[in-house]
């Protein structure tokens, strides 16, 4: 399909991709109907979905073909009769829907945004052509969506209320039309959750909610026709549960639909005149009793003259069209039904003898079909063969496990640091280690009613740590998971774990702000005790939650630990001096950002011998900073670097290699939702050296790369998946070369690029601070060695309408002046041009200030109360700008006026209340900022790999580029 060459492109063919995803342990376990037997004589293949990706898995071989493409959580599926087509549609913002040959796993069709918030359910016409899709309604968080005319239906009155309602929509999806050929709306509140064709009419079809039945007649641009029959409690004389799915019964005017309370209503036409329903419209005619107090979750009907439904027990049971029974699997124990598939019957067998299959009883009316899969709420998915029907132990009667998803939210992830292994726990209490390169199951704990959130492997490989949501941490052996130690020191859960690098300290951070460090030393430091693990030290150093804790490396003179908080400060304790005293900061805590929330920390001993004692920050303004530790009460930043902006702020990030530097060494890093990336070491704010893709539709909960650097692990907490990713550096290394070298990939972030007037008057201005710095009014001759002082930066800043901050141009200063520092143990003091294009594409913000953080701002100063500020007082604006932060004087406050406003007197300027708004358009002369269109940004996330907002400058304020550049 020509049209589809857009989607080609971004599907993920594994072919010169830093990132490739390689494996996913996971299964969407909630989807009803989600699991489909693909199996025939020749092949034993599934598929299903993973979080996003559609998985085809052969279960004899243990081989995945994973389809990548989706950018949310994949919520409908189906397959055809001749099991050769695959759709797969998900639910959210860019959803799509996909047809795919199964053969290749290409995509052969793709529509874009087919439902404004994606697809609840769908099914495919047996004759292929057509398919069915029930929108999925609005997000409770969400306003309504402005999305084009849905029905054809016009004029402004319809269409707040068109888009609350859930749609119908049927689709030709071999033709070339990317538009539904019939679409209405469903008139009814109860959301429709179940839709399927009359397998024998393909022009009729059935939807349930919860309440409600719909049978529905369409034809080719022809509107639909429908009819809901009412069904009253009174009818029966009997309370009528919740439906679950509905099917037509072949051969009949009858439907049937199933409820929670182990009923089957059945629809047919009647003749019998009750004023209410039509002759020709079916409407409820008996109820039968089923499988009392038994939720049908699962209803079915298959080709040799059979209803087969799956329940909340576990159980499969096959009826006649009667609902007589005929077979039952009761032994299954695998949770409750949540879909069942039979794999490809061979044309014109009737009997649908298995192979090596021989009745129990050897009579006409032995039981048989072909083998069927079943998927169950607890994430397992097992074959079931119809011989078992006959065996007597219940062992022989349960089927064979074919496939193990993860039941529960998955937090916790950590490679072994010298084994091909990974550990993983979810919230159920489970803890799993798997063999990644065998793909098994290599050790399983169940912890009772403990939670398991976060796991870490000391760096011996010898012990595992396991924080849970309580506040329990257990070490755990790593060769058998057996218990060692338990601690609990706080009450709320443990959001970080660190190990020193000798395995013999262990720091944890709780929710509630407190750390612990816990040592393995002798008793009461006498060596007659042998030696244990026990509490050393804890404290609570933090007023806002905690991002990041570390310790420092092998590299460092002693061993020191770090810790991050939300509320800007990088403390540092003293780890071996904490016998007497707890622990001890070892020093004043370090203001990392001034505005930017920090977003996690990690130990960073890269950039040569002499300069590897660092710790690197993290921000939610798209910044990295370097801090220099070794001389802990002169602590600076000795770099600062424009992070990824692919998606959100990163928050989680761990080494690749773990001897590399320089060039050679990669970081992999993680967003709080969506992206995965690589960055190329060192870290120098080159946009071409990083990539991003969207590893997980939602958060990325954890990230760890395995002991060879090979592949790279993310859960995706709710989300019930795990992802391996095969990992190759290649990619971004060659990016970087092609993207050219020197300032070159700098001056295409400065707006305008290198022929743009921005460039022309940073050339000018630097000229001109040449000048100026040789003393303008001398009448000598100036030799220029195209250096500028480093004191002459914030001037040129502020020319360039970037104003930094007190300390912003301390960090700046730091950071040229130690520029050389590791290589040559010299000072600099002087700059070049290329230097200070890096310096200004790394330092400015990544986002201009608009009035709305004028209005932050002000809301801030009037202590998180709307309205405005008083200009007098001790909390007035001018008091506070006088006496607070970095501290103005009158007489500067006066000259900034004048310059603004040409009037330096203050009192006039201002009135006796100021309005933040009013403060920012008339007095700083600020705009507002342009806003991207929802169709740019939209086109910007159609592709499988992740494009982000990149900054431009324009003027006073932030032009945003939904494009990636």
């Amino acid at each position: 399909a020509g049209d589809d060459q857009r989607f080609l492109q971004s599907s993920s063919s594994g072919e010169g991709q830093a990132l490739t995803l390689h494996w996913t342990l996971g299964i969407n376990k909630d989807v009803v109907g989600g699991v489909h037997n693909l199996s025939d004589a020749e092949s034993s293949d599934m598929f299903y979905a993973a979080a996003h990706t559609g998985v085809i898995f052969d279960y004899n071989t243990g081989v995945q073909r994973l389809l990548q493409g989706h950018v949310n959580p994949i919520t409908a599926t189906a397959v055809s009769k001749d099991k050769k087509w695959i759709v797969t549609a998900d639910t959210g913002p860019d959803s799509m829907m996909v047809v795919w040959e199964r053969e290749s796993g290409t995509p052969v069709k793709t529509f874009f945004n087919p439902h404004p918030y994606g697809v609840h359910a769908l099914d495919i016409a047996p004759k292929l052509q057509y398919l069915v899709t029930l929108s999925a309604p609005a997000p409770a968080s969400e306003p309504p969506a402005q999305t084009g005319d849905q029905g054809g239906k016009t004029g402004e009155h319809t269409k707040s209320v068109e888009q609350e309602c859930q749609y119908i929509s049927v689709w030709d999806w071999p033709a070339d039309k990317e538009t539904p050929v019939c679409t209405t709306a469903v008139g009814t509140q109860d959301v429709q959750t179940c839709v399927l064709f009359n397998a024998w009419d393909t022009h009729e079809i059935g939807t349930n909610g919860k309440r409600r039945v719909f049978f529905w007649t369409w034809d080719v641009d022809q509107p639909f026709q429908f009819y809901s029959p009412a069904l009253a409690p009174r009818d029966f004389k009997q309370r009528i549960g919740d439906y679950t799915q509905t099917i037509f019964l072949p051969d009949s005017t009858q439907a049937a639909t199933g409820t929670v309370d182990g009923d089957v209503v059945i629809w047919d036409l009647s003749l019998i005149v009750d004023g209410l329903s039509r002759p020709d419209e079916r409407r409820a005619v008996k109820i039968i009793k089923l499988c009392p107090d038994v939720s049908l979750n699962v209803l079915q009907v298959h080709e040799k003259a059979r209803v087969v439904i799956g329940a909340s027990d576990g159980a499969v049971r096959f009826y006649d069209y009667q609902f007589r029974v005929q077979a039952w699997f009761e032994d299954l124990s695998a949770g409750s039904v949540k879909s069942i598939s039979f794999e490809k019957s061979v044309e014109g067998d009737e009997d649908y003898e298995p192979p090596g299959a021989s009745g129990g009883v050897g009579g006409e009316d032995d039981f048989k079909c072909p083998n069927f899969l079943v998927s169950t709420g607890s994430a397992l998915v097992v074959l079931v063969e119809s011989k078992m029907f006959y065996e007597l132990s219940p062992d022989d009667r349960r089927g064979r496990l074919v496939l193990q998803g993860l039941d529960s939210p998955v937090h916790g992830l950590c490679c072994h640091p010298q084994l091909p292994l990974v550990a993983v726990c979810g919230y159920s209490g489970f803890l799993h280690m798997w063999n990644y390169n065998s793909r098994s199951l290599h050790l399983v704990k169940i912890f009772d009613k403990l939670v398991p959130h976060i796991l870490q492997f000391s760096p011996d490989g010898k012990l595992l740590a396991v924080g849970f949501t309580n506040g329990h941490c257990k070490l755990l052996k790593s060769t058998d998971l057996s218990e060692v130690v338990s601690f609990r020191e706080s009450r709320d859960c443990v959001i970080h774990v660190s190990f020193s690098h000798d395995s013999s300290y262990l720091a944890l951070a709780h929710a509630d702000r407190v750390i612990c460090l816990y040592k393995y030393a002798h008793r009461h430091s006498d060596k007659n005790y042998p030696k244990e693990w026990s509490l050393a030290a804890k404290n609570k150093s933090h007023y806002r939650p905690i991002v990041g804790l570390c310790f420092s490396g092998p590299e460092s003179e002693k061993l020191r630990l770090f810790s991050v908080g939300e509320d800007r400060r990088l403390m540092e304790y003293s780890v071996k001096s904490n016998e007497f005293g707890g622990l001890q900061l070892s020093s004043p805590d370090t203001i990392v950002e001034q505005e930017a929330r920090p977003t996690g920390c990690i130990w960073y001993p890269f950039g040569g011998k002499g300069d590897n004692q660092k710790v690197l920050t993290m921000n939610d303004e798209y910044k990295f900073k370097i801090w220099h530790t070794v001389n802990s009460a002169a602590r600076s930043c000795r770099k600062t670097a424009l992070a990824p902006t692919y998606g959100d702020p990163i928050t989680k990030m761990a080494p690749v290699f773990k001897d590399a530097d320089g060039e050679d060494q990669f970081m992999l890093y993680a967003t709080h939702e969506k992206v995965l990336g690589l960055v190329q070491l060192p870290l120098d704010g080159n946009p071409n050296k990083s990539m991003g893709l969207i590893a997980h539709p939602g958060q990325i909960a954890a990230i760890s790369v395995d002991y060879q650097g090979q592949y790279a692990f993310t859960c995706g907490g709710s989300d019930l998946t795990v992802n391996q990713w095969l990992i190759d550096p290649q990619p971004v290394t060659h990016a970087s070369v092609i993207g050219g070298a020197g300032i070159e990939p700098f001056v295409k972030l400065v707006d305008g690029g290198e022929e743009g007037e921005f460039f022309s008057d940073m050339k000018d201005y630097f000229y001109y601070s040449q000048i100026r710095s040789q003393d303008e009014s001398t009448t000598k001759v100036r030799i220029l060695d195209g250096m500028i002082p480093v004191t002459e930066i914030p001037h040129l800043m502020c020319a360039l309408g970037y104003f930094p901050t007190q300390l912003e141009i301390k960090n700046m200063t730091a950071e040229v002046k130690y520029s050389k520092f590791g290589e040559t143990g010299e000072y600099v003091d002087r700059i070049g041009f290329d230097d200070l294009v890096r310096l200004y594409v790394n330092h400015r913000p990544v986002f201009a200030v608009g009035p709305d953080q004028i209005r932050q701002a002000f809301e801030a100063m009037n202590r998180h109360e709307a309205g405005p500020l008083p200009r007098d007082g001790e909390n007035g604006l001018i008091g506070l700008l006088t006496h607070h932060g970095e501290k103005m004087s009158l007489e500067e406050l006066e000259k900034c006026f004048e310059a603004l406003v040409g009037d330096p007197a203050v009192h006039r300027v201002l009135d006796e209340e100021v309005d933040a708004l009013g403060f920012a358009h008339d007095v700083l002369g600020l705009a507002d900022a342009v806003e991207v269109s929802q169709e740019e940004a939209a086109l910007a996330l159609q592709n499988s790999e992740y494009h982000g907002t990149k900054s431009e400058w324009g003027g006073t304020t932030l032009a945003l580029s939904s494009a990636a550049t």
